[in-house]
């Protein structure tokens, strides 16, 4: 019964994600996420930024949240990336 609860040693976490199924003939996306920390005015001028190049949309971001530190924010934002 312990068998069936052991980790597989060729089975490599990075490799599964919810697009790596080996049924299913979809590219493997690997997850990366996208942390922004600092003031507000730097956080969306960042966003704003990344938006013209075409890398990330304005509502991938999670909202602006205080950290704690006066005049401080984090927010981020996670991208799946194909790749060969």
């Amino acid at each position: 019964m312990d068998s069936e609860f052991r980790p597989n040693p060729e089975t490599n976490p990075e490799d599964i994600t919810p697009s790596n199924n080996p049924q299913e003939s979809f590219p493997k996306k690997y997850p990366v996420q996208h942390i922004l920390k600092g003031s507000r005015k730097a956080i969306i001028n960042t966003m704003h930024t990344l938006h013209v190049v075409g890398y990330a949309e304005i509502s991938e971001w999670t909202p602006l949240q205080p950290t704690g530190l006066p005049g401080e924010f984090i927010t981020m934002m996670t991208k799946y990336l194909t790749l060969g």
